[in-house]
């Protein structure tokens, strides 16, 4: 049996989220927006057809949402498994990696509504471990270190400035340290190589991070890291509760996410995942690795690990609720879950001054969010931004994706399982399909 290179097979994430809910019970403000047309979606069902057509996934859903009340349209196409005959729908559940992030975003989001966190805070007001942290002199050459310039705050857990790595981020000193210590969030024991630890839960994962040097700086420069999984650990210690009972509390419960979790419960509605690049390589298979049945008891049973960066599962039609809950600025169904203005500071841009995403984009709780509108000028545009400013949003490894776009006043939540696919053009290929529906409202 072919074993799965876990680095490799995760390279999409660096390529390529009180109680019954912290104001649950209060009356949402009525939100002035414009009568919208119907939403579209020929061109959005024609491409997950050709998807199935060509091969490349055996199913995938896609589901919009538009201001107001939760009236999702749901398109899907395919099965779950290639050579399978159940059908891919809104209850099929996918794995939901890096899209997990802004989830915790919005978590965290909650707590600094409810006067409970500052944006600016030190993370060492909660986490003490992290109160006098280290920095790389060189982090080509080893660990050797340096008192860090300043502390790590709430922001830049959320906007990945806090400094820290990931273990898919290469094979430097600081991330074969992260694997020796079973610092890889979002994985699952049955991927880890020779000489990896096992997977920690999320306090000894707090502390040995804190242990170790940073890669940079807090708040010099965007480097994709565990910081939202550093942000799952905080809000343990901040409640006393594991990290998947306040997700229910303040996230599932109020918004009726059901069926997302940190693993499927019902294991027949998961659907298959596939590698489409030989393990150990970059050579494009013919046919594709069914990760699935690597994965053992992954995604299926409790982890040790929560992971807030890349652990949970979900459908879209979870998910869907979720992108109505961001695009109505914290309102769903008549409920507050997030005080509208901190809902609308969470989508914004959060990053520290001078600092970008990619050159040119801005990060907001555990997602990016688009700084200018470039559909006339000829610049690429992303697949959940579409070319438009203010729009917020984030992928997984396995191609899902999710994005709120203010400007068009629609969200969207993509669902399918496939990984280092370089022939998918995903990004390209939503934009245009967005954009050719939205041409017609």
């Amino acid at each position: 049996m072919q074993t799965v290179d876990r680095r490799q097979m995760l390279q999409a994430v660096a390529l390529a989220a009180l109680g019954a809910g912290i104001g649950s019970g209060q009356a949402a403000a009525q939100l002035p927006m414009r009568r919208l047309a119907p939403l579209r979606h020929d061109a959005v069902q024609g491409l997950i057809d050709n998807y199935v057509a060509q091969g490349r996934v055996p199913g995938a859903v896609v589901a919009l949402v538009e201001p107001g009340r939760h009236k999702p349209v749901f398109v899907s196409a395919g099965v779950t498994a290639f050579g399978g005959t159940t059908k891919a729908t809104p209850d099929t559940l996918w794995r939901l990696y890096s899209m997990s992030k802004p989830i915790t975003g919005m978590a965290i989001m909650q707590r600094v509504a409810a006067g409970e966190l500052k944006l600016d805070q030190p993370i060492a007001d909660i986490l003490p471990e992290f109160r006098d942290m280290k920095v790389l002199i060189d982090p080509a050459k080893g660990l050797e270190s340096r008192p860090a310039a300043r502390p790590i705050t709430i922001r830049h857990l959320l906007t990945h400035t806090a400094g820290f790595s990931y273990s898919i981020n290469g094979n430097g000193p600081l991330e074969r340290e992260y694997k020796r210590m079973g610092i890889q969030p979002g994985s699952v024991p049955a991927f880890l190589q020779p000489g990896e630890g096992a997977l920690p839960d999320l306090q000894v994962m707090a502390a040995a991070l804190a242990g170790l040097p940073l890669a940079l700086d807090p708040g010099t420069a965007w480097k994709y890291s565990v910081g939202l999984d550093v942000a799952g650990a905080l809000l343990e210690r901040l409640t006393g509760m594991s990290f998947d009972k306040v997700l229910e509390q303040q996230i599932f419960g109020p918004l009726g996410m059901a069926d997302t979790g940190f693993w499927a419960k019902d294991k027949p509605r998961l659907a298959a995942n596939y590698l489409w690049t030989a393990p150990g390589t970059t050579t494009v298979l013919t046919k594709p690795l069914p990760i699935s049945v690597l994965e053992k008891d992954g995604f299926t049973t409790r982890p040790k690990l929560l992971s807030g960066g890349g652990g949970l599962v979900g459908s879209a039609r979870d998910y869907a609720r979720f992108a109505q809950f961001v695009l109505n600025e914290g309102e769903f169904d008549g409920r507050t879950v997030l005080p509208r203005g901190t809902a609308r500071l969470a989508s914004s841009n959060l990053m520290p001054p001078g600092v970008f995403f990619d050159g040119s984009n801005g990060f907001g709780a555990g997602g990016r969010v688009t700084l200018f509108d470039t559909r006339s000028s000829g610049a690429s545009a992303s697949g959940w931004g579409g070319g438009t400013a203010d729009a917020y949003g984030w992928g997984g490894a396995a191609g899902t994706l999710f994005m709120t776009d203010r400007v068009r006043q629609f969200g969207v939540v993509l669902m399918l399982q496939t990984m280092a696919d370089s022939r998918l053009k995903r990004d390209v290929d939503l934009a245009a399909a967005l954009a050719a529906d939205a041409e017609g409202r």
